[in-house]
């Protein structure tokens, strides 16, 4: 099954161009798989397909044959602001742009019958896309009107069965990441939109392990441990491209961004945070499944992005200051028949982010999930669908009557959030 083991490899490219949309703590994205999602994503003490590789790699020991996993979540976010730019302006309102945003994952798993099994698998586990409508007039262009980072990992990853019920795993996460950054920078003399910057660049390949544990004593009970290091990615080759937005024919612009540079290179580094999730499954009947995670994030790790180009004039900083979040989740699984299942789950979402750095770039906040799903059987094939609703709680950066962050291009005011995601997915067992 040759074309089997390369098909995540020939996915990653499809995962670097669709994943965008950020739905979980910071910008994570953890529906790695669609029937995982229809479980609220509280997956790590069962972990039973292909996104076993993601959710906890032990869970392959105690799969059996070998599999193809596909799954496609398709992501409607929608963003909203009301606030002001400064104390004295008027009231000003900004809505994200209708997108869907795509997160695909393949995975290739194999369990020969001994005490080893192994799988790879492509998948998107971060990512960030927030456009906003009307650029040229939204509140925050100065900020950002239209951001886009896509993240791809590819784990090859191994289980081994140490002992009777108990499970150990060890992958590696390959990672790659790329950035776009556009908005407009004022002047004094010519306007709001002097000057479009676009800021654009993809990573060096990032290298880290991943663990994972699973022990089930007894047919009732599953016990999972998944562990994913924290990531540096580091931008060698990114460039900042300017461009004068002047009236009429006016050489102005020329003139700034000839003194500027047109096209500088940029180098900065984006740290990723270290995910571990704490899983336990219990088999209530024997039709009826429950699954509790308390997962955590190392947000703490994302203190600033730096900006350092070739015209050091253009040298900048985005501080964030994120704190360590955690997210609690959970998953129910009846099975109706030996064909039929349906599913459904909850989360509470935590945010990491601190009121000073809720902007346009990520207007993040606490969030509440629900979701659904069924998975059919039929002989070798198992297929599901899902549905997720993300509700995000509103958050105003303004305290105490005034704004956390006083500054001439950070709007304050009111965000809301809110998404839908629809998954679809597809094994074949052999």
């Amino acid at each position: 099954m040759r074309n089997s083991r390369s098909f995540p490899l020939l996915v990653a490219g499809c995962l670097m161009l669709a994943a965008g949309a950020a739905y979980g703590s910071g910008f994570s994205i953890y529906e790695a798989g669609s029937k995982a999602t229809a479980l609220g994503c509280a997956f790590t003490a069962t972990a039973d397909d292909g996104s076993a590789i993601f959710y906890n790699a032990a869970g392959l020991s105690f799969q059996t044959g070998r599999s193809v996993d596909i799954s496609a979540v398709a992501v409607l976010p929608n963003f909203k602001f009301a606030g002001q730019l400064s104390k004295t302006g008027p009231l000003e309102t900004g809505e994200s742009e209708s997108k869907t945003y795509l997160v695909p994952g393949a995975y290739y798993t194999a369990n020969p019958g001994g005490k080893l099994a192994y799988g790879i698998g492509a998948y998107a586990p971060f990512g960030l896309g927030v456009v906003w409508q009307d650029p040229e007039t939204w509140v925050g262009r100065r900020i950002s009107h239209d951001v886009q980072i896509q993240t791809v990992y590819i784990t090859p990853a191994v289980s081994y069965m140490a002992a009777d019920g108990l499970a150990l795993a060890f992958g590696l996460d390959f990672a790659h990441q790329s950035l776009e950054l556009s908005r407009f920078t004022p002047e004094p003399q010519f306007g709001e939109n002097a000057i479009s910057s676009k800021l654009d660049g993809s990573s060096d390949w990032n290298i880290t392990p991943s663990l994972g544990a699973m022990y089930r004593p007894n047919e009732k009970v599953s016990l999972g441990v998944m562990y994913h290091f924290k990531k540096t990615m580091k931008y060698t080759d990114g460039t900042a491209t300017l461009t004068p937005v002047a009236p009429g024919n006016d050489p102005w612009g020329d003139t700034v961004v000839g003194a500027l540079g047109a096209e500088n290179s940029l180098s900065s580094e984006l740290n990723l945070p270290d995910m571990l999730s704490l899983g336990i499954a219990y088999q209530f009947h024997p039709k009826f499944r429950g699954e509790f995670n308390y997962v955590r994030f190392g947000w703490s790790t994302f203190e600033s992005l730096k900006l350092a180009f070739s015209n050091p004039a253009l040298d900048q900083e985005f501080t964030f200051n994120y704190e360590n979040s955690w997210q609690i989740r959970f998953g129910f699984d009846y099975q109706l028949n030996e064909a039929w299942n349906v599913m459904a789950g909850y989360v509470h979402d935590k945010t990491p982010q601190p009121l000073k750095a809720v902007s346009p770039l990520l207007p993040d906040s606490d969030r509440n999930d629900y979701s659904l799903g069924i998975l059919w059987k039929k002989g070798q094939w198992t297929f599901n669908a899902s549905y997720m609703v993300v509700i995000g709680t509103e958050r105003t950066n303004i305290e105490g009557g005034e704004p956390v962050r006083e500054t001439t291009d950070y709007p304050f005011g009111t965000y809301s959030s809110l998404a839908n995601l629809f998954g679809l997915g597809a094994a074949y067992n052999f």
